[in-house]
């Protein structure tokens, strides 16, 4: 798996907010920690199993993480005759501990650990683009970070594209899970 880090530079993007709403889209934070069944309610995760899967596991009582948004797509220049075809998906995480993401070196360990984890695969078929992002927490007004991540899958056909994204997603989300123990236990250790 091929692995890119973006390291955001202040005011160089809008910060991603905590709690979001786009009402022009009809769509808002769920928080999906204190509510599971807000999935349900997610459009893409409806429609993509591994996308439910995965926010479901992210979200769950064994993971530090909680997500904030997802979305998938088949990228605009697929076409069925085309030669290389690509699906998308992003997800935008926070650590669940909201204090935890005040400190940006959280993320710059967890962003490391990962791309030790995801660079593993061999394979030129998926990608992980991890950004890290400047979060505006609304409910207490504070300042922090969050991870953005992309995971594009290559096939030659937009099926194939789509199935390979979904063994990306479950990849991801092995890894994803990993570091969620590592975390428990450095966290542990140090109270």
């Amino acid at each position: 798996m091929q692995v890119e880090i973006h390291w955001e530079l202040e005011g160089s993007e809008e910060p991603i907010e905590v709690p979001w709403e786009n009402p022009a889209r009809g769509t808002q934070y769920l928080d999906l920690r204190g509510e599971p069944g807000a999935i349900s309610q997610i459009e893409a995760a409806r429609r993509q199993r591994p996308l439910q899967t995965f926010l479901a596991a992210l979200n769950g009582a064994d993971s530090v993480f909680s997500t904030v948004r997802a979305s998938v797509w088949l990228a605009p220049e697929t076409r069925a005759d085309a030669e290389l075809n690509e699906f998308v998906s992003r997800v935008d995480l926070m650590l669940a501990a909201e204090e935890l993401n005040l400190d940006r070196g959280h993320y710059e360990g967890l962003v490391q650990r990962l791309v030790e984890l995801l660079t593993r695969d061999a394979g030129d078929t998926l990608s992980v683009q991890l950004a890290v992002r400047r979060c505006f927490f609304r409910g207490t007004n504070r300042q922090g970070y969050a991870l953005a991540m992309f995971l594009t899958a290559r096939g030659e056909t937009p099926g194939q594209a789509e199935l390979r994204w979904g063994l990306g997603q479950v990849r991801l989300q092995q890894a994803l899970l990993f570091l969620s123990r590592v975390v428990r236990q450095h966290l542990a250790h140090s109270n």
